[in-house]
């Protein structure tokens, strides 16, 4: 959503409502969420910065102390003996129900490289780490990624990143509702001046209640903003937590329960994958989020703007202060 539209809607709803609570800054936080999310994908990028295009592969996830990379089946790869009972659920909820009961990697940190294309001709490659107590260490290269973190170099934002993995985990094993509620909230600050309201899955709010609204901003009004925030936060806490089961999980099952979204099987090379579309409306629109069909690991990323391929590996955050990864 624009800031030219949210101000309409805030002037207009301001006209209607006069003194009365309305929800303008809601809007507001969704927009800058949003800048906030493409600003944490592509973080730090310079103009001059290049990458030599990277072909999608097999992910692994799962290293030993040495920064030697195992097998990905070792990480996630379903028993392919499943039960008859197994075989007649989605591919999506199968894979949520086996990365419910999977184990955690070695390790103590996931390291995440994001090779990124925009639509302006732009190629970027960066590296991210982040351990798993929610400490971030980023680098625009690999040789430089040790002396962030000998330095204890970290990156702000821990207090929405750490609420947006947490959510996903409890999306795996608890309460989803209330995982619901909490992923959509990660980024909201403690005290909003407009209470928000959490909409179920799919469904449209009522609107406003005046015509005197022009239509366009009538539809806005419409948007189920849950579910766009949902889908945005959630991006962030599977790369976040992209070496954990239990977050990837937790993604996995909050995104399926959305009727905006949809999941197809396909294939990248001899990776079976699932790609799962979001058709939101306003602040997100038409995304896609690609992730290896047998683990759940995000494979790729692609708006109207970017598309970024993922390169996810376990590591140890002492072997990567001494170059050891």
């Amino acid at each position: 959503m624009s800031y030219d539209t949210e101000e309409r809607l805030s002037a207009a709803m301001q006209d209607i409502a006069g003194d009365r609570p309305y929800a303008p800054d809601l809007d507001r936080i969704e927009n800058r969420g949003r800048k906030l999310r493409h600003r944490r994908t592509a973080w730090r990028l310079t103009g001059g910065a290049t990458f030599a295009a990277a072909a999608i592969a097999a992910v692994a996830v799962a290293t030993t102390g040495s920064g030697t990379h195992a097998p990905a089946t070792q990480l996630a790869a379903p028993n392919p003996t499943a039960t008859s009972s197994a075989a007649a659920e989605t591919p999506l909820a199968q894979l949520v129900g086996y990365l419910t009961t999977a184990p955690k990697p070695a390790g103590d940190a996931t390291l995440l490289r994001r090779d990124q294309v925009y639509t302006n001709g732009l190629k970027v490659d960066v590296w991210d780490l982040h351990a798993d107590n929610g400490d971030y260490y980023f680098a625009k290269t690999r040789g430089a990624l040790p002396a962030q973190v000998k330095g204890g170099h970290k990156q702000e934002d821990e207090a929405g990143r750490k609420k947006a993995v947490a959510a996903a985990k409890l999306a795996a094993q608890g309460n989803l509702n209330d995982a619901r509620k909490r992923m959509a909230l990660a980024y909201l600050p403690k005290n909003p001046k407009v209470k928000p309201t959490i909409e179920a899955p799919g469904v449209t709010p009522p609107g406003p209640v005046s015509t005197k609204l022009p239509k366009d901003i009538q539809e806005l009004a419409k948007v189920n903003k849950t579910d766009n925030w949902v889908w945005t936060n959630s991006m962030d806490a599977l790369r976040d937590g992209a070496g954990d089961p239990l977050v990837r999980a937790g993604v996995l099952r909050l995104l399926g329960q959305m009727p905006e979204i949809t999941v197809r099987k396909s294939t990248i090379g001899a990776q079976p994958v699932l790609v799962l579309t979001a058709g939101l409306p306003a602040a997100v629109g038409k995304e896609r989020l690609t992730v290896n069909a047998d683990t759940g690991l995000p494979i790729k990323y692609a708006a109207d703007d970017v598309a970024i391929n993922y390169t996810v590996t376990r590591e140890t955050i002492a072997d990567v202060a001494d170059g050891k990864f």
